[in-house]
């Protein structure tokens, strides 16, 4: 999902100095469509009546269904202390951020007592500032993480040992292929190591003529966001998803600590490298949905899927695109990558009463562990198209019907269980920012750009520089 901006990031950071006053260290773990606008904090008591305020992702969509099954737990007249809890759903405002928008909400009292939308990143950063509950201590969050077999991911989303975010969906990043141009290429499956890979371009190499006659294929891959090191989250999809397939799931940083594998780093630069001017760094929106697709690979974007769709393409290798796994060194090695992924968090703040966190958590278990449980995954993905957190996706019989229509769906869960959440780390937007600025863009616009496919200019100086800027921007060891 493309939304933060580095600016918004920068906002939200500065006001975690001001916010920590306004939350609170008790408690216990126990709307319209419009965007949220200064609501009350948590929501409000009034006689015999909890509300709990609930803020969705800012896409209607995502307001659809949980307001949908606000609307279902508000009937069944579930109870905290003697008192009846409903649930009220608003959008969280999206300008410059979500983030952003959340982190004033903090600092002004106005936070709901649960929202969605939270990366790792951004749920470490609101840890650091006591604004959210730690939850691997309770048993209706060990139920949640049992009822959808998620025990082996939780790993990946803890923050010093503790768990703030109950994981919500899933994008993992893969690569499209133009079915039409592996068919002319000869090739019969999409490329899994560096170099099934490495064989296609050559293959393009030596036919690209023929390509862009026959098909109007005139470049091998299209990666315009290389350009913008300021897209910082760009860096997520065309950087860290390949480089964890090359390190073996390696991150980028743990704690205050760079711990990139340089030589896995330079193995990504290097395959940009190898491509020479037949990487496409031109902009061309839908790029995907056009009626002529230039390129021979780009990037496998989940949220691509409905309006290529929309667009009349077929998926598979006998269709118009087809995904396919980050590169690894060998085959059999694990194709680690990254996904995009956000879950849920409970707000502690002086302005949201015990009552409504409660309410709040009584939500989360009727959605996730109770009258919900059967429905809610098949409805967030109708909803959505966004892949459901579960350790059961390849299995799961409710949802085997919905797979089976959506073949596209199909192949990303399978990528799922591989799939890496971003760094939990404030700067990660400074971290990421630099890294471009000093390593990869000016290796692809000033290095790769005027060379020939296979001469892969030396990469060595980029990764040190890209290394360092990492370690001043987030003052890293």
């Amino acid at each position: 999902m493309k939304k933060s901006k580095a600016a918004a990031w920068a906002l939200a950071a500065s006001m975690l100095i001001s916010m920590a006053a306004g939350c609170s260290n008790g408690g216990n773990s126990g709307g319209s469509g419009s965007s949220a606008a200064g609501p009350s904090a948590g929501g409000g008591s009034a006689g015999g009546e909890i509300t709990v305020n609930f803020w969705c992702a800012p896409e209607q969509y995502n307001y659809d269904i949980w307001n949908k099954y606000a609307g279902k737990f508000n009937q069944t007249g579930t109870t905290v202390d003697g008192k009846t809890v409903k649930v009220a759903v608003q959008q969280m405002p999206a300008q410059p951020s979500s983030e952003a928008g959340i982190q004033n909400a903090i600092a002004t009292g106005a936070v709901p007592a649960v929202s969605e939308n939270i990366s790792r990143s951004f749920g470490a950063t609101l840890a650091t500032s006591q604004a959210v509950y730690d939850l691997s201590q309770e048993d209706w969050f060990k139920a949640i993480v049992a009822e959808r077999k998620i025990d082996s991911a939780m790993s990946e989303w803890a923050v010093n040992g503790a768990q703030y975010v109950i994981p919500l969906y899933v994008n993992p990043i893969s690569y499209a292929y133009n079915s039409k141009a592996l068919k002319e290429l000869g090739v019969a499956k999409v490329p899994e190591t560096v170099d099934d890979f490495n064989a296609l371009l050559n293959a393009y190499g030596s036919k690209k003529s023929d390509l862009n006659t026959k098909l109007g294929v005139s470049h091998f891959m299209y990666r315009y966001e290389l350009t913008r090191p300021d897209s910082w989250w760009e860096r997520w999809y065309d950087f860290e998803a390949q480089y964890e397939a090359l390190s073996g799931g390696k991150g980028l940083v743990d704690g205050d600590k760079l711990v990139m594998d340089q030589t896995a780093a330079k193995k990504v630069f290097d395959l940009y490298g190898s491509m020479g001017d037949s990487l496409l760094t031109g902009e061309i929106p839908k790029i995907w949905q056009q009626k002529t697709v230039p390129v021979v690979v780009g990037l496998g974007l989940p949220w691509d899927i409905a309006p290529n769709t929309a667009a009349g393409k077929k998926y598979g290798l006998d269709g118009d695109y087809v995904f396919g796994p980050m590169l690894v060194e060998k085959a059999g090695d694990k194709p680690y990558t990254f996904a995009d992924s956000k879950g849920l968090v409970l707000y502690k703040n002086k302005n949201i009463s015990d009552e409504q966190h409660k309410g709040a958590v009584e939500f989360l278990k009727y959605v996730f562990t109770g009258a919900g449980k059967d429905t809610f995954d098949l409805d967030w993905l109708d909803a959505t198209t966004m892949l459901p957190v579960r350790g059961d996706l390849e299995t799961n019989e409710a949802l085997k019907a919905y797979f089976d229509k959506n073949p596209a769906m199909k192949a990303v869960s399978a990528f799922v269980a591989d799939g890496i959440p971003c760094m939990a780390h404030e700067k990660m937007a400074d971290i990421l920012t630099s890294f471009a600025e000093k390593g990869l863009t000016p290796y692809i616009t000033g290095k790769v750009a005027g060379s020939r496919i296979g001469s892969t200019p030396d990469s060595t100086s980029y990764v040190n520089a890209a290394a360092e800027a990492m370690k001043s921007a987030g003052g890293l060891q």
